[in-house]
Parts: structure tokens; sequence; C-alpha cells
């Protein structure tokens, strides 16, 4: 094929989205559980091995650990010991864009301007949850399995019986791994029902059986971790916590009073107008409710909704647009011109250096140290750093136990009272956390309990302002993020 063949404005606005995307999924790091994540892979490279029981508490020393990512802890902690920070954030973007690529394979036949907006939807719609989080590989992998899935429906491939094999991965790379078999269900549901409806087609009886063998071998695939059998039943117990569900922010319900939250709103609106101008497949309308169930119930599922909406509306609009196009006789095609070839191989080249050029001031150091110092208790870490004799057992806020484990870990003294691993803590913990946080009756009795000395918290929040009042509760160390307060013997 000629150049002028390949440069066209099918080129120019895919190549265009698809380079400017990646900027959303490149910035700093702002997770909280990022921290423990790397201290952890830090701890298992040193060990040659796995944590049996949880090494950053004084509370919960004794609780099993199951560590589901572990293998993306390690692969963390490598590449950032290497070559740190910021080449961590662009892998992770890039995971990221190889799952929106995968999201293009599917749509790919599709008119390009119907597949170039609605790749931008569903990019702009999970940019408040994109970034260097292990959550990143879920999605990727979710695309791939819908990419398959997809794929063996339309009989246009049967890569999908190599999903196991990508299950073995999955499960050691992270605890979302259950998902799978959510969308595996789905199809299985849908082709279940056509077989049901018309016996007489032996095409469904014969998916059927295919994704009921991929299921069943998938689940076997599962247990090929270092946990083996005890994997199964983590991502339950993390959907069954009660208090996690009340705790965490990230499981909790979309809340459409954030702005941030508006385009994946709008995404829900196209998705559902979309259906009104053209009847999905079953197959479809099934995925499309079960991720819309998923994100409605808790904002980190966005990206799995993401995964699987995004093909669903892109093709939706598509052959509705095709419809008008056929009634109304358009002729869409651009015949290749060498000037425009030309004009779109500058632009391009533009757009790829801009993007470049702003990935490369965003991730800077400078910009890491400043939304590090403004996110986490940096200053106050120092404080304890060069007080190593202040406090023996630390209250902290949860979300930055991650920080202060990787800050202190192994100094006893340093060991925090919680931190992001929550299925780890344990219901228990997480209520008694709760119950000081919001300084219900029992809270000084929990500080008691525990025999807590000092406190790390955030500045300005109800505990905080509670302990300037108590008079066996001294006042240590405070900036604009953080205050420490030291009980007085």
């Amino acid at each position: 094929m000629r150049l002028t063949e390949r440069l066209t404005a099918r080129t120019l606005l895919l190549g265009g989205v698809m380079v400017v995307m990646l900027s959303l999924f490149v910035g700093v790091e702002q997770d909280p559980d990022f921290w423990w994540h790397l201290r952890i892979g830090r701890w298992m490279v040193e060990n040659g091995g796995l944590p049996s029981h949880d090494i950053f508490t004084f509370t919960v020393p004794g609780h099993v650990w199951t560590d589901h990512e572990y293998l993306t802890e390690i692969l963390m902690w490598l590449i950032y010991s290497a070559a740190g920070l910021a080449v961590l954030c662009i892998v992770f973007g890039l995971i990221t864009w190889a799952g929106f690529y995968l999201i293009y394979r599917q749509v790919r036949h599709q008119p390009f301007v119907v597949v170039g907006v609605g790749l931008a939807i569903g990019a702009i719609a999970g940019a408040p949850i994109w970034g260097p989080r292990a959550q990143m590989i879920t999605f990727a992998l979710s695309c791939l399995e819908l990419y398959w899935i997809q794929g063996y429906l339309s009989g246009r491939s049967r890569s999908l019986r190599f999903f196991p094999l990508v299950m073995v991965l999955w499960a050691n790379l992270h605890g979302g791994w259950v998902i799978g078999f959510v969308w595996l269900g789905v199809a299985l549901v849908a082709e279940l029902a056509a077989y049901l409806w018309d016996r007489s087609n032996p095409a469904h009886w014969m998916h059927l059986r295919f994704l009921a063998i991929i299921t069943g071998v998938s689940v076997v695939a599962v247990a090929a971790t270092p946990h083996l059998l005890s994997l199964y039943p983590y991502p339950f117990q993390t959907q069954g916590s009660v208090a996690q569900q009340r705790l965490i922010v990230e499981w909790f319900s979309p809340d459409f009073h954030d702005i941030y939250l508006r385009p994946f709103e709008a995404m829900v609106f196209l998705l559902i107008a979309g259906f009104a101008l053209r009847r999905p497949s079953l197959y479809e309308f099934l995925l499309t409710m079960i991720a819309l169930f998923l994100a409605l119930q808790s904002v980190r599922n966005v990206v799995l909704f993401i995964a699987a909406a995004t093909p669903v509306m892109i093709n939706t609009y598509a052959e509705f647009w095709k419809a008008i196009a056929r009634d109304r006789k358009w002729n869409l095609t651009i015949p290749p011109r060498p000037l425009f070839a030309i004009t779109t191989a500058i632009a391009l080249v533009i757009i790829a250096g801009a993007t470049l050029i702003h990935i490369a001031s965003v991730i800077t150091p400078d910009k890491q140290h400043e939304v590090d110092r403004t996110t986490y208790p940096v200053a106050a870490a120092d404080w304890l750093a060069a007080h190593p004799e202040v406090g023996t057992r630390m209250y902290n806020q949860y979300g930055w136990g991650g920080y202060l484990a990787y800050r202190f870990y192994p100094q006893p003294n340093r060991k925090v009272f919680i931190f992001g691993e929550a299925a780890l803590m344990g219901d228990s913990l997480l209520n008694q956390y709760e119950d000081v946080q919001t300084l219900r009756s029992d809270w000084k009795q929990v500080l008691d309990q525990y025999k807590v000395d000092y406190v790390v918290y955030n500045k300005g929040e109800a505990l905080a302002n509670v302990l300037a009042t108590q008079s066996d509760w001294e006042l240590v160390y405070q900036d604009k993020v953080a205050v420490i307060y030291v009980r007085k013997t």
C-alpha cells in the first residue's frame, strides 16, 4: 500500500486520538496504595519470598497475608529501583493505552469518525482513575478478554482458547482476575438464551460448549499461584466486607455531584440513548448492564464499564451512522491525495511531539515532589525521622499508612496502625479505626487498647481538632498537611 493511501483522514483522526489519549494515562503518582505496594515489592525481592503475615502494622501482625498482586509489586519495585518513578508511571500509562488499543481492534471496521469520538469519550470518562495502579492491569486484561470473546462470537477468531494462560498471569498480577469470569459468564448466558430460543442453530450449542470448557479450565488455572487454593475466596471476602464498602472512598458509589465524574455520567446517557437508535444484541445488552451495575456500585469499577461499554457504544452509533449514510446515499470515501498525506504526516508528528512534551512536563521530579508534599505527610515523616526517640505506637490516617510504611519499615516504633490492604487489616480493625476517626464514644478506649502514644493525622480534621482539647495529648509538630500529637506521660 502506498504512503498516500495510509496517510488519510482516518489515520489523522484515529492516530491523533490514540496519541493524545496517552497524555491522560501518564501522570504523577497519586494513589495512596502505591507506596506500600512498592515497599512490599522491595521486601519480596530482598527476602526471596512472599509475606505470610502482615509486616507493616503493630495491630494485626498475626493476620495471614494473601498477596494477590505480588508479581505486580515485584515488577513495580524492579522498575522503580532501576529507572525511577517517572518510567514506572509511563509503563502503567502504556498498559492502559494497550487496553484502548484492544478496544480499537474490536471496532476498527466501523466508520472512523465514530470510532475516534467513541475512544476519546471512553478515555475522558475514566480520566480520574487512570494512573500507576495495579488496577490498570485488570483493565488491560479485561480489554483483551472482551476482544477475544467478541472475535469468537463473531466467528472471526478462536484466540479465546488461550484465555486460561492469560488467567494464570492475571491471577498472579492482580486480584481483579475474578472479573474475567464475569465477562465469560455474560457470554455463556447470552449463548444459552440464544440456544434455548433457537435450538435449530448448532452454532449456539458449539459456543456454549466451548465457553464452558474455557471457563472450567480457567477456574483451574487460577490455582497456578503461590497461594494455590487460598486465592479463590479472596475477591469474595473483599466484596463481602461491609467495613470496606463503608469506609474506603474508591469502593463508594459514584457521586455525580463531583465534576470529575460528569464525563462518565455523559457516557452512560450516550450509551442508553444509543440503544434507542439501534437495538443491541443480547450479549451487548447484558455486558453493558453488568458493567454499569458494577460501576454504579463502586467508582473504582468505572474502568471496567469503559472496557466493556466503549465498543458497544461505538458499534451502536456506527450502525446508526451507516444506516443514515445508506438512506441518503452519502459517499464518505475520500480519495487519497499526496498533499493531504504530507499534511497528515506533519500533523501527526506535531501531535506526537506536543504529547511527549506535555507528558515530560507533567512527570518531572519537581511536580511529583510537590504532589507528594501536599498529598502525604512528607514533612511530618521527616520530623519523625529526625526524632527517632518520639513515640512507640502510632495511630495514622488510613491513606497515609502506605507512605509511612514505605518511609519507616522496619523500624519497630514506626509501625503503622493501619494501611491500605483492607482485606489484610480485617473488618474489626477497620471498624475500630473508624470509631477513632469519627470520634465515636469508644475512641479513647481504642487508642488505649492498642497503647497508642502518638498520632499522625490530617490537620484540621475532627480527630486533630479534638486532640488539641485533650489535656493528656501534646501537639509536637504541625504543617499545612499534617499534625503529630504525642501522649503525655
